[in-house]
């Protein structure tokens, strides 16, 4: 018989899940100003400005707020209701970074967004979602 072990723990409790969720997402907007800061220090033409700027401070922000208010919501909308909270939390989550994809690619142009702001909003995306599904599902510690 083999057995096979994961290296994630599941949260325990609501403060638990509250804590996890909290560390990804300040992970989160310290990776996301850091490439914003990068972004800029290497002046790559995003081309949005104005009053619906993607990349300003506050829609950074509050995205990655936002997306783990909803992450932890969901973990344990999940963990009442499934056998498998885990593994549904992260199918979960990778569908909701595919259909998060589709304002970038298809709203942005029409914001100003150039090609090259395309591919760092979805790298934004990218480093909002990596750190706070690991943080939910136990993958990293603190």
């Amino acid at each position: 018989m083999q057995f096979t072990t994961s290296g994630a723990v599941a949260p325990t409790t609501a403060g638990d899940l509250a804590r996890r969720t909290a560390f990804g997402v300040l992970t989160a907007v310290v990776l996301v100003f850091a490439a914003r800061l990068a972004v800029e220090l290497l002046g790559v033409d995003v081309g949005a400005g104005g009053a619906m700027d993607p990349f300003a401070a506050g829609p950074l922000l509050g995205s990655a707020v936002v997306a783990g208010v909803f992450a932890a919501v969901a973990y344990a909308a999940l963990d009442r209701f499934t056998a498998r909270p885990t593994r549904n939390f992260v199918a979960l989550a990778a569908a909701v970074f595919a259909v998060m994809l589709v304002p970038v690619l298809t709203v942005a142009p029409s914001m100003g967004v150039t090609a090259a702001g395309q591919v760092v909003l979805a790298a934004f995306h990218i480093l909002v979602a990596v750190p706070v599904v690991a943080f939910v599902v136990g993958t990293v510690r603190l």
